[in-house]
């Protein structure tokens, strides 16, 4: 559990070739703290001093050799008595003792925490240790937690909080600082006295905060610098020489000599900040800038977070009431759209109604719906081929969410940037029901201004390539960028709207395509079926009739009995085949964990004659096993090795390869090969129609149903299945299972 709450993570999970120079610095090994208090390390199983700062035995009075050999109940019984009595979980807390320690004329709290199999003991400077300075801070807190909860706007929640953060911090400047979805922030709100410059409304590049900072952000919820100073204390192991001390969690970790250069660029001595999070990731930060040293006092830095969480739930109201808000326009929407397919019925006119009204939804400039190959347009959009390709595009990066979305098409997709006027920003939903759906709204670009905080043009200097020092940036004085490179940016609700577009509304969409769908199959099944039945029972009437006459000799007898005899046959494999394909596409089929060998081997022993009397060669690989309706499977597998053996080259034994290999998504590919007469290309669609044959019924019998009764099959489990046209010397069919049906 605890690894998972080290920075470690990070540099262990991510590729140094995707990371900047700064954002390889690795913070939480520093092997130093801040010169601002003393660091104790214990193994807590022994209680022996495990590491200590080297200006720890001078504060607790002890010879340095005494420090290294001694156990926390030899340095004050007191703290020893405290530090058992804590209570580990499975999370990381930073735990405040009632142990305080004098130095120089400072009291310093005793914050501790367990993480990575050592407990750190830290001493930290509080210049406020009065119970009634500490009371007054909790009050400011709760009245300010109490107040963004209950406020008519977020905008007035945020002045509340920087307000509140200032009060109780003491310093110069508070600030909100919005991550935006390239990782730049902005500054949203903030509270100053007037010391420092204001920087509300000021954007700050991406590399400002480097990757494994935001990562760590993620992690410990607030951060203290008590000064810029880069004069460090040293981190001592006893008897470990070579062991690293992962710092993720110290509250005195030293600083990067490239962050105290930003904050002295920025005319910054002290800073305090504290995470913002949002339905579990990085939304921005609470940062605080001073004008003169001195670190937060600790029991502030819990009732700063706190604010920064009533902060966040107040974000989370706001949004679920945008969300209630787009959700009524929605369903007012959606009526309209039932509405008019009950009154029309005819989908397709009815979806290019709706695209419109689609397009309005999210203040879109042009809007796509994809069903299958069709293609519905409203507005200004690219050309339908380009549409195509960007679909395609958005899917090749393989979100769960089937969701993509961004400003900057152009910089994410160079092919893209032809079409820059009308697909600027666009935002791609996907969903699989009984065809892939894309919903797809167009942006166009806007003409913005954006107030960077400083240039960004070559104001950093550049390290040559076999260097590895950081270098902070210079200038934060104001710089105003125009461009039209980007659209407006895609608003949370905006995208949670997009899903509930396809979770609603494409239902009714959908369900009325797939009955126009059904109708035309059943009509052309209808017919089709009406000719393959009179055929045989016209056979037998003609045999009844000649019956009927009173003079027919004995061979005229045998013969209509033949004749009558192999129609019924024929009707019989008829009825069978049509019974099946209705049980296979109207009943509830329930899926379970399949081994598809001991599924292809129960078929192989009920066409044990066929395969005898062929001498037909059936190889099965190592087949895995499925979520899916094992009676289903067996019929599939068993029309499609029998199709094997009945259409067989008459110049050659059967030869029937049965293999699987998983696909990219995680679903699994099912291969039937053999070396039979084989199919035309041509005739690749054709063959899954209803009672379609390749040869007719005096040569080889069938019903004409088996490869129809095989599709329903796949898409009972929400798959497919295809001939595969490239194969020669015989058929290959590829049956394609998803990871879930």
């Amino acid at each position: 559990m605890q690894s998972k709450q080290s920075l470690s993570t990070f540099f262990q999970s991510t590729e140094p070739s995707t990371l900047d120079n700064c954002d390889r610095e690795q913070i939480h090994l520093s092997g130093a703290i801040q010169n601002r208090g003393a660091l104790l390390v214990m193994d807590p199983h022994s209680e022996q001093i495990a590491g200590y700062s080297e200006n720890a035995a001078d504060w607790l009075g002890l010879d340095i050799e005494q420090l290294a050999s001694a156990s926390l109940e030899d340095i004050n019984a007191e703290l020893a008595t405290q530090v058992r009595e804590i209570t580990d979980g499975t999370h990381i807390l930073h735990e405040v003792l009632d142990f305080q320690l004098e130095h120089a004329g400072i009291i310093h709290d005793t914050v501790t925490h367990l993480h990575a199999g050592r407990r750190l003991i830290e001493f930290v400077p509080n210049i406020c240790p009065t119970a009634g300075a500490a009371r007054k801070n909790m009050r400011h807190c709760s009245k300010a937690c109490a107040t963004i909860l209950h406020t008519d706007s977020f905008d007035d929640a945020l002045q509340i909080a920087v307000d509140a953060v200032r009060q109780i911090t003491g310093f110069a400047r508070a600030k909100i600082y919005r991550f935006q979805p390239d990782w730049s922030g902005k500054t949203i709100a903030e509270s100053n006295d007037g010391s420092l410059p204001s920087y509300l409304g000021l954007h700050f590049p991406e590399r400002d905060i480097p990757r494994q900072v935001r990562h760590m952000m993620t992690l410990v919820p607030y951060r203290g610098i008590g000064s810029i100073s880069d004069d460090t204390l040293r981190v001592h192991a006893v008897g470990q020489e070579n062991q690293e001390l992962d710092l993720t969690w110290s509250i005195l970790r030293s600083v990067s000599p490239m962050h105290t250069r930003y904050l002295s660029n920025m005319g910054v001595a002290s800073t305090f900040s504290t995470s913002l999070m949002h339905r579990g990731s990085l939304w921005g930060l609470i940062a605080c800038h001073n004008t003169t040293e001195g670190i937060v006092p600790f029991d502030s830095w819990g009732l700063l977070h706190e604010i920064g969480t009533a902060l966040m739930i107040r974000h989370e109201q706001q949004r679920q009431t945008d969300i209630a808000s787009m959700s009524h326009r929605l369903r007012l929407i959606e009526s309209r759209f039932s509405s008019a397919l009950q009154q029309n019925g005819r989908v397709e006119q009815v979806i290019s109604l709706l695209s419109p009204s689609l397009q309005e939804f999210l203040e879109a400039d042009g809007f796509a719906f994809l069903y299958g190959t069709r293609i519905h347009i409203s507005g200004t959009t690219p050309p339908e081929a380009f549409i195509r390709e960007l679909v395609d595009w958005a899917d090749s990066g393989g979100e769960q969410s089937r969701q993509y979305h961004t400003s900057t098409l152009q910089k994410q997709w160079p092919a893209a940037l032809e079409h820059q006027d009308t697909a600027c920003g666009v935002l791609v939903q996907s969903t699989t029901l009984h065809r892939v759906c894309q919903l797809v709204w167009f942006r166009k670009p806007i003409t913005q201004k954006v107030h960077w905080a400083g240039c960004l043009k070559d104001q950093t200097p550049k390290a040559a390539a076999n260097e590895t020092s950081l270098t902070p940036r210079l200038s934060f004085d104001r710089w105003v960028q125009e461009h039209a490179e980007q659209s407006t940016e895609w608003r949370e609700t905006e995208l949670e709207m997009a899903r509930e577009i396809l979770r609603d509304f494409l239902d009714i969409i959908t369900s009325q395509l797939l009955l126009n769908q059904e109708n035309e199959f059943l009509r052309h099944f209808a017919a089709s079926a009406a000719h393959d039945l009179k055929t045989p029972l016209r056979g037998i009437n003609a045999a009844l009739d000649i019956m009927d006459e009173e003079d027919f000799d004995e061979d005229v007898v045998k013969q209509t009995h033949a004749i009558a005899r192999k129609s019924a046959r024929r009707l019989s494999e008829l009825t069978s085949g049509l019974m099946e394909l209705s049980m296979t596409s109207d009943q509830q089929h329930e899926f379970e964990a399949v081994d598809l060998g001991t599924t292809i081997g129960d078929v192989l022993e009920m066409l044990s004659l066929p395969i005898s009397e062929t001498g037909a060669d059936i190889t099965i690989d190592e087949m895995p096993v499925i979520q899916a309706n094992d009676t289903l499977l067996l019929r599939l597998f068993l029309n499609l090795i029998a199709n094997a053996i009945k259409y067989r080259h008459p110049e050659r034994t059967p030869e029937i390869h049965v293999s699987a290999a998983p696909t990219a998504e995680g679903g699994m590919n099912l291969f039937i090969t053999d070396n039979g007469m084989g199919i035309e290309p041509k005739f690749a669609d054709r063959i899954f129609q209803p009672l379609e044959r390749l040869h007719s019924s005096d040569s080889i019998e069938g019903s004409g149903l088996g490869l129809t009764i095989c599709q329903r099959v796949a898409e009972v489990h929400s798959g497919t299945i295809r001939l595969d046209t490239d194969h020669s010397e015989g058929c290959r069919f590829i049956v394609t299972l998803p990871a879930q049906a």
